[in-house]
Protein backbone atom coordinates (compact mmCIF):
# COMPACT_ATOMS: atom_id res chain seq x y z
CA UNK A 1 0.00 0.00 0.00
CA UNK A 2 1.46 3.32 -1.06
CA UNK A 3 1.11 6.02 1.62
CA UNK A 4 -1.04 9.00 0.70
CA UNK A 5 0.41 12.47 0.79
CA UNK A 6 -0.57 14.64 3.71
CA UNK A 7 -2.08 18.05 3.19
CA UNK A 8 0.35 20.95 3.18
CA UNK A 9 0.88 22.36 6.65
CA UNK A 10 1.85 25.94 7.10
CA UNK A 11 4.70 26.27 9.58
CA UNK A 12 3.91 28.30 12.67
CA UNK A 13 5.47 31.64 13.46
CA UNK A 14 8.25 29.97 15.47
CA UNK A 15 9.11 27.36 12.89
CA UNK A 16 12.65 27.19 11.62
CA UNK A 17 13.29 27.67 7.90
CA UNK A 18 13.38 24.27 6.25
CA UNK A 19 16.93 24.87 4.95
CA UNK A 20 18.20 25.37 8.50
CA UNK A 21 16.35 22.29 9.76
CA UNK A 22 17.80 20.09 7.02
CA UNK A 23 21.32 21.40 7.60
CA UNK A 24 21.16 20.63 11.33
CA UNK A 25 19.74 17.17 10.67
CA UNK A 26 22.35 16.45 8.03
CA UNK A 27 25.16 17.34 10.42
CA UNK A 28 23.79 15.02 13.08
CA UNK A 29 23.36 12.16 10.62
CA UNK A 30 26.81 12.57 9.11
CA UNK A 31 28.82 13.36 12.22
CA UNK A 32 26.79 11.50 14.88
CA UNK A 33 28.30 13.95 17.34
CA UNK A 34 25.38 15.72 18.99
CA UNK A 35 25.34 16.04 22.78
CA UNK A 36 22.26 14.44 24.32
CA UNK A 37 20.16 16.62 26.62
CA UNK A 38 17.79 14.40 28.64
CA UNK A 39 14.95 16.92 28.90
CA UNK A 40 15.13 17.74 25.18
CA UNK A 41 15.11 14.05 24.31
CA UNK A 42 12.02 13.39 26.41
CA UNK A 43 10.26 16.34 24.85
CA UNK A 44 11.07 15.16 21.31
CA UNK A 45 9.87 11.62 22.06
CA UNK A 46 6.49 12.96 23.16
CA UNK A 47 5.78 13.72 19.48
CA UNK A 48 4.06 10.61 18.14
CA UNK A 49 5.08 11.16 14.51
CA UNK A 50 8.74 11.64 15.38
CA UNK A 51 8.72 8.76 17.88
CA UNK A 52 7.29 6.43 15.25
CA UNK A 53 9.90 7.31 12.63
CA UNK A 54 12.78 7.33 15.13
CA UNK A 55 11.97 3.83 16.37
CA UNK A 56 11.51 2.67 12.77
CA UNK A 57 14.89 4.11 11.77
CA UNK A 58 16.58 2.56 14.82
CA UNK A 59 15.25 -0.90 13.98
CA UNK A 60 16.20 -0.56 10.33
CA UNK A 61 19.64 0.83 11.22
CA UNK A 62 20.40 -2.17 13.42
CA UNK A 63 19.46 -4.45 10.53
CA UNK A 64 21.65 -2.48 8.14
CA UNK A 65 24.70 -2.83 10.38
CA UNK A 66 23.95 -6.52 10.85
CA UNK A 67 24.11 -6.95 7.08
CA UNK A 68 27.12 -4.69 6.48
CA UNK A 69 29.36 -6.43 9.00
CA UNK A 70 28.19 -10.01 8.44
CA UNK A 71 28.31 -9.72 4.64
CA UNK A 72 31.98 -8.73 4.79
CA UNK A 73 32.72 -11.53 7.27
CA UNK A 74 30.83 -14.11 5.19
CA UNK A 75 32.48 -13.16 1.90
CA UNK A 76 35.93 -13.30 3.45
CA UNK A 77 35.29 -16.62 5.19
CA UNK A 78 34.15 -18.17 1.90
CA UNK A 79 36.62 -16.62 -0.57
CA UNK A 80 39.57 -15.51 1.59
CA UNK A 81 39.75 -12.57 -0.83
CA UNK A 82 40.44 -9.15 0.66
CA UNK A 83 39.98 -7.73 -2.84
CA UNK A 84 36.41 -9.04 -3.05
CA UNK A 85 35.61 -7.72 0.42
CA UNK A 86 36.90 -4.33 -0.73
CA UNK A 87 34.71 -4.51 -3.83
CA UNK A 88 31.69 -5.30 -1.64
CA UNK A 89 32.39 -2.23 0.48
CA UNK A 90 32.90 -0.15 -2.66
CA UNK A 91 29.61 -1.28 -4.19
CA UNK A 92 27.77 -0.57 -0.96
CA UNK A 93 29.17 2.87 -0.17
CA UNK A 94 30.25 4.54 -3.41
CA UNK A 95 26.61 5.34 -4.35
CA UNK A 96 26.72 7.88 -1.51
CA UNK A 97 29.37 9.73 -3.48
CA UNK A 98 27.47 9.50 -6.77
CA UNK A 99 23.76 9.62 -5.89
CA UNK A 100 23.45 11.60 -2.63
CA UNK A 101 23.09 14.91 -4.48
CA UNK A 102 20.43 13.39 -6.74
CA UNK A 103 18.59 12.25 -3.63
CA UNK A 104 18.44 15.83 -2.45
CA UNK A 105 17.04 16.93 -5.80
CA UNK A 106 14.27 14.32 -5.94
CA UNK A 107 13.38 15.11 -2.33
CA UNK A 108 12.33 18.56 -3.56
CA UNK A 109 10.55 17.25 -6.66
CA UNK A 110 8.38 14.35 -5.51
CA UNK A 111 6.31 13.18 -2.55
CA UNK A 112 8.72 12.47 0.28
CA UNK A 113 6.41 9.95 1.92
CA UNK A 114 6.18 7.95 -1.28
CA UNK A 115 9.91 8.21 -1.92
CA UNK A 116 10.76 6.84 1.53
CA UNK A 117 8.22 4.03 1.11
CA UNK A 118 9.35 2.89 -2.33
CA UNK A 119 13.08 3.38 -1.77
CA UNK A 120 12.79 1.30 1.41
CA UNK A 121 10.96 -1.35 -0.61
CA UNK A 122 13.77 -1.29 -3.18
CA UNK A 123 16.34 -1.88 -0.43
CA UNK A 124 14.19 -4.67 0.97
CA UNK A 125 14.23 -6.41 -2.41
CA UNK A 126 17.98 -5.87 -2.72
CA UNK A 127 18.60 -7.44 0.69
CA UNK A 128 16.42 -10.41 -0.22
CA UNK A 129 18.46 -10.78 -3.40
CA UNK A 130 21.66 -10.82 -1.33
CA UNK A 131 20.15 -13.48 0.92
CA UNK A 132 19.18 -15.60 -2.10
CA UNK A 133 22.60 -15.24 -3.73
CA UNK A 134 24.52 -16.15 -0.55
CA UNK A 135 22.43 -19.21 0.34
CA UNK A 136 25.25 -21.21 -1.29
CA UNK A 137 28.99 -20.64 -0.94
CA UNK A 138 29.28 -21.07 -4.71
CA UNK A 139 27.77 -17.68 -5.49
CA UNK A 140 28.29 -15.42 -8.49
CA UNK A 141 30.51 -12.53 -7.46
CA UNK A 142 29.26 -10.06 -10.15
CA UNK A 143 25.63 -10.81 -9.26
CA UNK A 144 26.34 -10.30 -5.56
CA UNK A 145 28.09 -6.99 -6.28
CA UNK A 146 25.10 -5.85 -8.34
CA UNK A 147 22.71 -6.71 -5.51
CA UNK A 148 24.87 -4.88 -2.97
CA UNK A 149 25.06 -1.85 -5.28
CA UNK A 150 21.26 -1.80 -5.59
CA UNK A 151 20.93 -1.54 -1.81
CA UNK A 152 23.63 1.15 -1.73
CA UNK A 153 21.88 3.20 -4.40
CA UNK A 154 18.58 2.99 -2.54
CA UNK A 155 20.26 4.11 0.68
CA UNK A 156 22.05 6.99 -1.07
CA UNK A 157 18.82 8.26 -2.63
CA UNK A 158 16.67 7.81 0.47
CA UNK A 159 19.14 9.40 2.90
CA UNK A 160 18.52 13.04 1.92
CA UNK A 161 14.77 12.36 1.67
CA UNK A 162 14.70 10.92 5.18
CA UNK A 163 16.75 13.86 6.43
CA UNK A 164 14.17 16.24 5.01
CA UNK A 165 11.29 14.49 6.79
CA UNK A 166 12.52 13.58 10.26
CA UNK A 167 13.28 17.07 11.69
CA UNK A 168 9.98 18.42 10.37
CA UNK A 169 8.08 16.02 12.63
CA UNK A 170 8.78 18.04 15.79
CA UNK A 171 8.10 21.66 16.75
CA UNK A 172 11.11 24.00 16.77
CA UNK A 173 11.50 23.80 20.56
CA UNK A 174 12.10 20.02 20.28
CA UNK A 175 14.49 20.18 17.34
CA UNK A 176 17.66 19.87 19.45
CA UNK A 177 16.34 16.74 21.14
CA UNK A 178 15.34 15.22 17.80
CA UNK A 179 18.80 15.83 16.35
CA UNK A 180 20.45 14.32 19.44
CA UNK A 181 18.24 11.25 19.14
CA UNK A 182 19.20 10.83 15.49
CA UNK A 183 22.84 10.77 16.60
CA UNK A 184 22.05 8.23 19.33
CA UNK A 185 20.23 6.04 16.81
CA UNK A 186 23.23 5.93 14.50
CA UNK A 187 25.70 5.13 17.26
CA UNK A 188 23.50 2.49 18.92
CA UNK A 189 23.00 0.79 15.54
CA UNK A 190 26.78 0.61 15.06
CA UNK A 191 27.16 -1.24 18.36
CA UNK A 192 24.04 -3.41 18.56
CA UNK A 193 23.86 -4.45 14.89
CA UNK A 194 27.24 -6.24 14.66
CA UNK A 195 26.76 -7.94 18.04
CA UNK A 196 23.31 -9.32 17.16
CA UNK A 197 24.41 -10.13 13.63
CA UNK A 198 27.38 -12.19 14.84
CA UNK A 199 25.23 -14.30 17.15
CA UNK A 200 22.65 -14.88 14.41
CA UNK A 201 25.40 -15.65 11.88
CA UNK A 202 26.65 -18.50 14.05
CA UNK A 203 23.14 -19.71 14.90
CA UNK A 204 21.25 -19.53 11.60
CA UNK A 205 23.77 -18.57 8.90
CA UNK A 206 24.54 -15.44 6.92
CA UNK A 207 21.70 -15.76 4.42
CA UNK A 208 19.05 -15.63 7.14
CA UNK A 209 20.74 -12.59 8.69
CA UNK A 210 20.20 -10.81 5.39
CA UNK A 211 16.56 -11.93 5.32
CA UNK A 212 16.08 -10.41 8.78
CA UNK A 213 17.68 -7.18 7.59
CA UNK A 214 15.23 -7.10 4.69
CA UNK A 215 12.39 -7.45 7.19
CA UNK A 216 13.61 -4.40 9.13
CA UNK A 217 12.80 -2.18 6.14
CA UNK A 218 9.16 -2.93 6.91
CA UNK A 219 9.57 -0.78 10.03
CA UNK A 220 10.22 2.24 7.81
CA UNK A 221 7.52 1.37 5.28
CA UNK A 222 4.84 0.86 7.92
CA UNK A 223 6.00 3.80 10.00
CA UNK A 224 5.95 6.33 7.16
CA UNK A 225 2.47 5.16 6.16
CA UNK A 226 1.00 6.28 9.49
CA UNK A 227 3.06 9.44 9.96
CA UNK A 228 1.81 12.87 8.96
CA UNK A 229 4.60 14.68 7.14
CA UNK A 230 4.38 18.49 6.98
CA UNK A 231 5.07 19.99 3.56
CA UNK A 232 6.71 23.35 2.92
CA UNK A 233 7.16 25.56 -0.08
CA UNK A 234 10.53 24.93 -1.70
CA UNK A 235 13.02 27.61 -2.63
CA UNK A 236 13.77 27.74 -6.37
CA UNK A 237 15.96 30.83 -6.57
CA UNK A 238 19.23 28.88 -6.85
CA UNK A 239 19.76 25.60 -8.67
CA UNK A 240 21.47 22.61 -7.03
CA UNK A 241 24.57 22.80 -9.24
CA UNK A 242 25.08 26.46 -8.42
CA UNK A 243 24.71 25.71 -4.70
CA UNK A 244 27.37 23.01 -4.92
CA UNK A 245 29.73 25.37 -6.77
CA UNK A 246 29.24 28.03 -4.09
CA UNK A 247 30.14 25.48 -1.43
CA UNK A 248 33.42 24.60 -3.16
CA UNK A 249 34.29 28.28 -3.52
CA UNK A 250 33.69 28.82 0.17
CA UNK A 251 35.98 25.91 1.11
CA UNK A 252 38.71 27.20 -1.19
CA UNK A 253 38.70 30.69 0.32
CA UNK A 254 38.38 29.79 4.03
CA UNK A 255 41.75 28.54 5.41
CA UNK A 256 40.45 26.69 8.49
CA UNK A 257 37.62 25.04 6.56
CA UNK A 258 40.01 24.13 3.74
CA UNK A 259 42.46 22.55 6.19
CA UNK A 260 39.66 20.63 7.96
CA UNK A 261 38.22 19.29 4.70
CA UNK A 262 41.68 18.33 3.47
CA UNK A 263 42.39 16.52 6.74
CA UNK A 264 39.20 14.46 6.69
CA UNK A 265 39.68 13.66 3.00
CA UNK A 266 43.21 12.32 3.52
CA UNK A 267 42.21 10.57 6.75
CA UNK A 268 39.40 8.68 4.98
CA UNK A 269 41.56 7.87 1.97
CA UNK A 270 44.74 6.68 3.69
CA UNK A 271 43.85 5.76 7.29
CA UNK A 272 40.44 4.08 7.00
CA UNK A 273 41.14 0.86 5.02
CA UNK A 274 41.30 -1.06 8.31
CA UNK A 275 37.49 -0.83 8.53
CA UNK A 276 37.06 -2.57 5.17
CA UNK A 277 39.55 -5.38 5.96
CA UNK A 278 38.48 -5.78 9.60
CA UNK A 279 37.46 -9.46 9.18
CA UNK A 280 40.76 -10.27 7.49
CA UNK A 281 42.70 -8.63 10.34
CA UNK A 282 40.68 -10.59 12.90
CA UNK A 283 41.35 -13.95 11.25
CA UNK A 284 44.93 -13.42 10.07
CA UNK A 285 46.45 -11.65 13.06
CA UNK A 286 44.08 -12.05 16.01
CA UNK A 287 42.98 -15.65 15.33
CA UNK A 288 39.30 -14.72 15.62
CA UNK A 289 37.20 -16.46 12.94
CA UNK A 290 35.02 -14.10 10.95
CA UNK A 291 32.14 -16.53 11.49
CA UNK A 292 32.10 -16.33 15.28
CA UNK A 293 30.38 -14.50 18.08
CA UNK A 294 33.79 -13.22 19.18
CA UNK A 295 34.22 -11.36 15.90
CA UNK A 296 30.86 -9.64 16.30
CA UNK A 297 31.75 -8.56 19.82
CA UNK A 298 35.16 -7.34 18.65
CA UNK A 299 33.51 -5.11 16.06
CA UNK A 300 30.91 -4.02 18.63
CA UNK A 301 33.73 -3.13 21.04
CA UNK A 302 35.28 -0.96 18.34
CA UNK A 303 31.87 0.62 17.73
CA UNK A 304 31.33 1.23 21.44
CA UNK A 305 34.68 2.99 21.60
CA UNK A 306 33.53 5.17 18.70
CA UNK A 307 30.34 6.03 20.61
CA UNK A 308 32.31 7.05 23.71
CA UNK A 309 34.78 9.00 21.57
CA UNK A 310 31.99 10.95 19.89
CA UNK A 311 30.21 11.66 23.17
CA UNK A 312 33.46 12.76 24.83
CA UNK A 313 33.58 15.87 22.65
CA UNK A 314 30.24 17.03 24.03
CA UNK A 315 30.93 15.99 27.64
CA UNK A 316 34.26 15.82 29.47
CA UNK A 317 36.25 17.31 26.55
CA UNK A 318 33.73 20.07 25.84
CA UNK A 319 35.82 22.76 27.53
CA UNK A 320 39.03 21.87 25.72
CA UNK A 321 40.50 23.53 22.65
CA UNK A 322 39.21 21.15 19.98
CA UNK A 323 41.86 22.26 17.51
CA UNK A 324 44.34 20.70 19.94
CA UNK A 325 42.14 17.67 20.69
CA UNK A 326 42.09 16.81 16.98
CA UNK A 327 45.86 16.49 16.88
CA UNK A 328 46.15 14.45 20.08
CA UNK A 329 43.34 12.16 18.90
CA UNK A 330 45.13 11.57 15.59
CA UNK A 331 48.32 10.64 17.45
CA UNK A 332 46.32 8.26 19.64
CA UNK A 333 44.65 6.78 16.58
CA UNK A 334 48.04 6.19 14.96
CA UNK A 335 49.42 4.40 18.03
CA UNK A 336 46.28 2.29 18.52
CA UNK A 337 46.11 1.28 14.85
CA UNK A 338 49.77 0.23 14.81
CA UNK A 339 49.27 -1.71 18.04
CA UNK A 340 46.10 -3.39 16.75
CA UNK A 341 47.78 -4.77 13.63
CA UNK A 342 50.81 -5.88 15.68
CA UNK A 343 48.81 -8.11 18.05
CA UNK A 344 48.81 -11.88 17.67
CA UNK A 345 46.24 -12.76 20.35
CA UNK A 346 42.53 -12.10 20.72
CA UNK A 347 42.28 -11.02 24.37
CA UNK A 348 44.31 -7.77 24.17
CA UNK A 349 42.59 -6.93 20.88
CA UNK A 350 39.37 -5.93 22.65
CA UNK A 351 40.72 -3.04 24.78
CA UNK A 352 42.88 -1.88 21.86
CA UNK A 353 39.84 -1.98 19.54
CA UNK A 354 37.92 0.12 22.06
CA UNK A 355 40.68 2.73 22.20
CA UNK A 356 41.03 2.64 18.41
CA UNK A 357 37.32 3.42 18.05
CA UNK A 358 37.56 6.10 20.74
CA UNK A 359 40.47 7.93 19.09
CA UNK A 360 38.93 7.50 15.64
CA UNK A 361 35.65 9.21 16.50
CA UNK A 362 37.18 11.70 18.92
CA UNK A 363 39.34 12.88 16.02
CA UNK A 364 36.50 12.96 13.49
CA UNK A 365 33.99 14.57 15.86
CA UNK A 366 36.35 17.28 17.11
CA UNK A 367 37.45 17.92 13.52
CA UNK A 368 33.82 18.21 12.46
CA UNK A 369 32.98 20.52 15.35
CA UNK A 370 35.81 22.92 14.48
CA UNK A 371 34.75 22.72 10.83
CA UNK A 372 31.09 23.49 11.60
CA UNK A 373 32.03 26.38 13.89
CA UNK A 374 33.45 28.19 10.84
CA UNK A 375 30.17 28.03 8.88
CA UNK A 376 27.12 30.26 8.75
CA UNK A 377 23.63 28.86 8.38
CA UNK A 378 23.43 30.34 4.89
CA UNK A 379 26.30 28.18 3.58
CA UNK A 380 26.30 25.23 6.00
CA UNK A 381 24.19 22.85 3.92
CA UNK A 382 26.30 23.22 0.78
CA UNK A 383 29.63 22.90 2.58
CA UNK A 384 28.36 19.97 4.67
CA UNK A 385 27.65 18.15 1.41
CA UNK A 386 31.35 18.50 0.53
CA UNK A 387 32.21 17.12 3.97
CA UNK A 388 29.95 14.12 3.28
CA UNK A 389 31.72 13.47 -0.02
CA UNK A 390 35.18 13.72 1.53
CA UNK A 391 34.40 11.68 4.64
CA UNK A 392 31.80 9.07 3.70
CA UNK A 393 32.27 9.01 -0.06
CA UNK A 394 36.04 8.49 0.11
CA UNK A 395 35.90 5.33 2.27
CA UNK A 396 34.82 2.95 -0.54
CA UNK A 397 37.53 4.32 -2.83
CA UNK A 398 40.03 3.87 -0.01
CA UNK A 399 38.91 0.28 0.52
CA UNK A 400 39.15 -0.51 -3.18
CA UNK A 401 42.70 0.84 -3.42
CA UNK A 402 43.68 -0.95 -0.21
CA UNK A 403 42.31 -4.24 -1.50
CA UNK A 404 44.37 -3.94 -4.67
CA UNK A 405 47.54 -3.09 -2.71
CA UNK A 406 46.97 -5.91 -0.20
CA UNK A 407 46.55 -8.41 -3.03
CA UNK A 408 50.10 -7.51 -4.10
CA UNK A 409 51.69 -7.00 -0.66
CA UNK A 410 50.28 -7.73 2.80
CA UNK A 411 47.55 -6.41 5.07
CA UNK A 412 49.95 -4.96 7.61
CA UNK A 413 51.73 -2.97 4.88
CA UNK A 414 48.55 -0.98 4.25
CA UNK A 415 47.62 -0.66 7.93
CA UNK A 416 51.08 0.46 9.06
CA UNK A 417 51.07 3.05 6.27
CA UNK A 418 47.71 4.32 7.54
CA UNK A 419 49.08 4.57 11.08
CA UNK A 420 52.13 6.49 9.87
CA UNK A 421 49.98 8.79 7.74
CA UNK A 422 47.83 9.61 10.78
CA UNK A 423 50.98 10.99 12.42
CA UNK A 424 51.50 13.22 9.40
CA UNK A 425 47.89 14.40 9.70
CA UNK A 426 48.46 15.22 13.37
CA UNK A 427 51.04 17.73 12.12
CA UNK A 428 48.98 18.85 9.12
CA UNK A 429 45.71 19.40 11.03
CA UNK A 430 46.62 22.81 12.39
CA UNK A 431 43.12 24.26 12.64
CA UNK A 432 44.10 27.54 14.21
CA UNK A 433 43.26 30.70 12.28
CA UNK A 434 46.14 31.76 9.99
CA UNK A 435 46.95 34.80 12.14
CA UNK A 436 47.62 32.51 15.13
CA UNK A 437 50.03 30.25 13.29
CA UNK A 438 53.78 30.79 13.28
CA UNK A 439 55.41 29.82 9.97
CA UNK A 440 58.48 27.61 10.23
CA UNK A 441 60.67 30.20 8.52
CA UNK A 442 59.67 32.72 11.20
CA UNK A 443 60.70 30.27 13.91
CA UNK A 444 64.05 29.68 12.24
CA UNK A 445 64.58 33.42 11.84
CA UNK A 446 63.76 33.95 15.52
CA UNK A 447 66.22 31.24 16.58
CA UNK A 448 68.94 32.68 14.33
CA UNK A 449 68.41 36.13 15.76
CA UNK A 450 68.68 34.74 19.30
CA UNK A 451 71.92 32.92 18.51
CA UNK A 452 73.39 36.03 16.86
CA UNK A 453 72.58 38.22 19.82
Amino acid sequence: MTPRDDSPIEPGPLAEPEEFVLEEAEEAMVDADRTVEVSAVRSALRNRNFRTMWLSALGSGIGTWMQNVILAAYVYSVTRSVWLVSLIGFANLVPQLVFATLGGVIADMFSRKKLIFWLSFEQLLGSLAIAWITRSSDFSEPVLLAAVASVGIGAALSGPVFLSVTPALVPPKDLAGAISLNSVSMNVSRVVGPAIGAMLYVAIGASWVFVLNAATYLFIMIGITFVKVPTFEKSTDVGPLQKIAEGFRFVRHQPVVRRAVGTVFMFSLFCMPFVVVFPAIAETYLHIPAKSTAYGFLYATFGFGAVVGALSIGTFLSGRNLAVVVRFALVGFSLCLATFISLDASVPAFPVAFMLGFCYFAAVTSLSTVFQSQLTHAIRGRVSAIWMMCFGGTVPVSGLIAGWVISRTTINTVIYFGAAFALFLAWFADLRPPEERTPLRALFARESATETS
